[in-house]
C-alpha cells in the first residue's frame, strides 16, 4: 500500500535543549489533553514536553486503509492534530535523537557524543505509534513502522476487560518473543512475550485511553550506541 508523506522527513538528530528527558520507557501516543488531540510523548503517567521537530511524519488512513490527510498543529512543546470525519488510523514517526549517559549518571542529549567526557554509553531513541481513531476500521498492517502491534480486531470495538489478540511484526515479518508492555500507562514495568509466531493476547486495561508498547534496544555498526525502539498501539474508547 502506498504511504502519503503528510510531514517532511527531518535529519535524525533535532536540538532537544530544555526538552531532553530520560529514554528508557518513554513512548508516544495520543490523547486528549485540553479539548485537543495531542500526540504525548510519556511513561506511565507522566507526559514530558518535546521540540515538534521530534515529530517526523505523520501517516493518515481513513476507514478503508485509503491515505487521507490529517491537520497537524506544532504547538511550542508538542503537536496536535485535528482529524477529520475520515480519519481512521495514523502511523507516527518520532526521532527523539542521541543520548549521552557518562560514568557519574548524568544524561546528556547530542550528537556530538564522542566530545563528552566519561562516556559509558549512547542511547538512539526512535519511537513509533499507531492509532484507532474509528471503530468502522479493519485491522491492518503498516509494516514500513519498523516494529509495529497488530490487533485481531479493532479495539474500538472492545470494552475494559475484554481479551484483544495483538500479533507482533518486525521489519514485517513475525516477531518472535517479543516484549509487551500490555498496560503503558498503568502498569509499566510488566512485560510478557508473544509467542515464537508473534503472537499474545492481552487485556484492555481502561474504558478511555489505552497504550500497548515494545521497547527494544539493538546494536549499532557502533559498539558504543544502542538504538532504542519504542513502539505503541493507542485507542481510546469512549465512555458510555
Amino acid at each position: 500500500m502506498k504511504k502519503k508523506l503528510l510531514a517532511a522527513a527531518l535529519g535524525a538528530f533535532v536540538g532537544l535543549g530544555m526538552y531532553a528527558a530520560p529514554t528508557d520507557a518513554h513512548g508516544v501516543f495520543y490523547a486528549n489533553r485540553l479539548d485537543q488531540k495531542a500526540l504525548v510523548l510519556g511513561e506511565g503517567p507522566l507526559d514530558n514536553a518535546y521540540d515538534p521537530a521530534c515529530v517526523q511524519r505523520i501517516d493518515a488512513y481513513d476507514v478503508n486503509f485509503e491515505p487521507t490527510t490529517v491537520e497537524r498543529v506544532d504547538a511550542g512543546n508538542h503537536v496536535t492534530i485535528v482529524p477529520g470525519d475520515d480519519l481512521g488510523v495514523t502511523a507516527t514517526f518520532f526521532d527523539y535523537g542521541y543520548f549521552a549517559k557518562t560514568t557519574d549518571g548524568q544524561v546528556i542529549p547530542t550528537r556530538d557524543y564522542a566530545s563528552v567526557e566519561n562516556l559509558k554509553a549512547v542511547t538512539y531513541a526512535r519511537k513509533y505509534n499507531v492509532h484507532y481513531w474509528n471503530a468502522a476500521v479493519k485491522p491492518g498492517g503498516l509494516y514500513n513502522v519498523p516494529i509495529q502491534i497488530v490487533p485481531a480486531v479493532n479495539p474500538l470495538t472492545l470494552r475494559r476487560g475484554d481479551a484483544l489478540r495483538l500479533r507482533i511484526y518486525k521489519d514485517g515479518q513475525p516477531y518472535a518473543n517479543a516484549p509487551v508492555i500490555a498496560d503503558v500507562l498503568g502498569d509499566l514495568t510488566t512485560e510478557a512475550n508473544a509467542d515464537a509466531n508473534g503472537y499474545i493476547t492481552v487485556h484492555v486495561a481502561n474504558n478511555g485511553l489505552n497504550v500497548i508498547g515494545v521497547e527494544v534496544g539493538f546494536p549499532t555498526d557502533d559498539p558504543i550506541v544502542t538504538e532504542k525502539i519504542f513502539s505503541s498501539l493507542s485507542f481510546i474508547i469512549p465512555a458510555e
